[in-house]
């Protein structure tokens, strides 16, 4: 493909101030209003979900090469990932302060950009299309090609939103068409509006190949579960540990005008019957918890939400969440309640392991510290848990207790309170050349003391899932003033594939069963065992110098000698 010639300078630019007379109330809200409605991506205002999203930023303090925002219907995220397709094609983010440090985005302009979406002579003509039409100003001189049967194909910016030359070219493709369609075309980045079956998805990638360039969905995740493997769980900022991934979720009710959420709190003056046809709302702010609202009356939401019967369709269109996994055990869970960020685990905190061995695959070994802020679990006094960290094991016996010796020592304790093992496996004998043995057995010779084996009894599965659940439940917490969880998780210790993280947020129940799925089963094990065993906190007791024992054992074991170095010299 050829360089693109830029186009000369456009000088024609809106004159808006034709006819005005100036302290003329009217005339000057009349020509403010033809301001906002000609430069409306001028004048965006972001949902906070939307805000992170177009601000992330990973640990090496750059975006993510790909993006992904999971929204129930109606939330705004089309509207975010058209203002990005603009902003790249261009070069920088118009709604943003030229001195905004997200303002410039680092792209060479003029550049190639490509938007997927599902059906092209709906999608693309009845929402895309008027989608970049109402944000584009005319003095841009958007250039448009069309299929045949009229939908958009592709949209040239001769003009950027200042009125200096742009040049860059935007692809639009749908689903619909064969994934081959999607090869041809090189491009600096590509906006996914929708899940793309994932044969596209591969045909497009080879095209972002030798740019290297950005990605970002905006969808709500009702089909494709692969993107959910594929990108979701391996994003840094949902466990995962992949810094060029990162996903966000919301709710239909981020784009709500009228009722903040959050906050239960009305906001009369933005209902629809208050506001004057064609204006904006008049708060944009809740006066209770200061976040910007949204542009969609509360009746309208409620309105549309209770025609879908289908409970976990109205999860995925309400909330944002993967209909696959609509089945969640612990549905209770939620990354702003549950998750903390990682401090030093206080020397006066009771220590406790939870171990779950295998053959096949990893040994989860869990490691958690129970404060002595107290809670009622069932009924009874328990106190919180706190997970901060873990082990993914293999290798021999030896070897894994090796290691978690060295992560004990890392952490500044010798002993934990308790190891609660897997009884199943912990208990179950093994004929050696020698004679019979078993995990529970190795592991006190290898120096694992203070073991205890889990509730394995019939129905504890569903007694234990009670249990955490209960554990997660918020309770009244004298030391935060507020009400936390009984069971949390550090943000950064627990993170990562296949960490209890991403174990927890996606244990779910098989298709028309009362058992869990098989996958991320395992960390999920540890938290039942722990939450059965309902570890009360007792005060850490000094440790005593192995060494140091020892040779206080030994001199107990001897005879009182005669010592003049001890007892002085005798007397005759």
């Amino acid at each position: 493909m050829g360089a693109m010639k830029r186009p000369a300078p456009n000088p024609v630019m809106p004159q808006f101030l034709a006819g005005y007379k100036p302290g003329d109330p009217i005339d000057k809200e009349k020509v403010r209003a033809e301001i906002k409605a000609y430069l409306k991506l001028k004048f965006l205002q972001m949902t906070p979900t939307q805000e992170a999203f177009v601000r992330v930023k990973n640990r090496f303090g750059r975006m993510p090469k790909t993006r992904l925002m999971e929204m129930g219907n109606q939330g705004g995220k089309t509207t975010i990932g058209i203002s990005e397709d603009i902003a790249h094609a261009m070069g920088f983010r118009p709604w943003l302060k030229n001195t905004d440090p997200d303002f410039k985005i680092p792209i060479k302009v003029p550049n190639v950009g490509m938007v997927g979406c599902e059906v092209a002579g709906q999608t693309l003509s009845q929402r895309i299309e008027p989608g970049f039409m109402e944000l584009i100003p005319k003095y841009c001189n958007p250039q448009i090609s069309r299929y045949s049967d009229g939908s958009l194909k592709s949209l040239m910016l001769p003009f950027d939103y200042m009125g200096n030359p742009c040049g860059s070219t935007i692809h639009f493709r749908s689903y619909v068409q064969p994934s081959e369609s999607y090869e041809g075309i090189i491009s600096d980045w590509i906006h996914w509006d929708e899940p793309p079956p994932r044969a596209i998805l591969n045909a497009a990638a080879r095209g972002e190949m030798s740019t290297n360039g950005p990605s970002w969905f905006t969808m709500t995740p009702l089909k494709e579960p692969y993107i959910y493997d594929l990108f979701s769980l391996k994003a840094f900022n949902n466990g995962g540990d992949d810094q060029e991934i990162a996903v966000f979720r919301g709710a239909t009710w981020d784009n709500c005008q009228d009722w903040c959420r959050g906050c239960n709190l009305t906001i009369e003056a933005n209902q629809p019957e208050n506001i004057a046809p064609g204006a904006a709302r008049p708060v944009r702010r809740c006066p209770g918890c200061r976040k910007t609202m949204g542009f969609m009356p509360r009746a309208g939401i409620e309105n549309y939400l209770k025609k879908i019967t289908d409970p976990d369709e109205r999860e995925a269109r309400e909330e944002g969440k993967w209909k696959h996994l609509s089945g969640s055990v612990y549905k209770e869970l939620s990354r702003d309640t549950h998750l903390y960020p990682d401090f030093e685990i206080p020397a006066d905190w009771m220590r406790i392991e939870v171990v779950d061995p295998h053959d096949a695959k990893p040994t989860r070994w869990l490691f958690g510290a129970v404060s002595p802020e107290e809670i009622s679990i069932a009924g009874k006094t328990a106190n919180r848990i706190y997970w901060y960290s873990y082990l993914l094991l293999g290798g021999t016996l030896h070897e894994i207790v090796r290691r978690v010796k060295v992560h004990r020592a890392e952490k500044v304790y010798h002993h934990p309170e308790m190891v609660i093992l897997d009884a199943k496996y912990g208990a179950r004998t093994v004929k050696t050349m020698e004679n019979e043995t078993s995990w529970e057995e190795e592991l006190e010779k290898a120096g694992i003391h203070g073991i205890v084996l889990s509730h394995s009894a019939p129905g504890d599965v569903s007694l234990g899932h009670k249990a955490v659940k209960d554990y997660l439940r918020p309770q009244y917490s004298a030391l935060r003033g507020k009400e936390i969880p009984g069971m949390l998780f550090a943000t950064q210790g627990c993170a990562g594939d296949r960490g209890p993280i991403q174990d927890a947020f996606n244990y779910r129940w098989k298709m028309g069963s009362d058992k869990p799925e098989e996958d991320f089963k395992d960390f999920c094990d540890c938290f039942r065992y722990a939450a059965l065993e309902q570890p009360v906190y007792k005060m850490p007791q000094p440790e005593i110098d192995p060494a140091l024992a020892k040779m206080l054992l030994d001199k107990g074991d001897r005879k009182d000698e005669y010592n003049p170095l001890e007892y002085g010299l005798a007397l005759k």
